[in-house]
């Protein structure tokens, strides 16, 4: 899939509310499993990577090549590299197949 086309499903997603129903979901499995959370929605890369199924270095290695959402290098609940879920939740959706 070419970059304008995940950035077409992704706007798609935007309007018609997958990625809002997308976050909500990795919000509640986030709070289940008692990952950290920041004030903004803010997950920490291994608790991501959790959620998404995979392991924490194969999600560095996405973000190192460009090919992840977007991320944070804020620091927080001992995280040093940190993702929005609404982001992943873009991100994730804009993969559909």
């Amino acid at each position: 899939m070419t970059i304008e086309v995940r950035q077409l499903t992704a706007l798609r997603a935007t309007l018609d509310g997958s990625a809002d129903a997308t976050a909500a979901l990795l919000r509640k499995e986030a709070l289940a499993a008692g990952f950290w959370l920041s004030a903004d929605g803010r997950i920490g890369e291994a608790d991501l990577a959790a959620l998404l199924g995979m392991k924490p270095s194969v999600l560095a290695n996405r973000r190192r090549e460009g090919a992840a959402p977007p991320s944070y290098a804020l620091g927080g609940g001992g995280h040093r590299i940190t993702y929005r879920l609404t982001d992943a939740a873009l991100w994730l959706e804009s993969h559909r197949a």
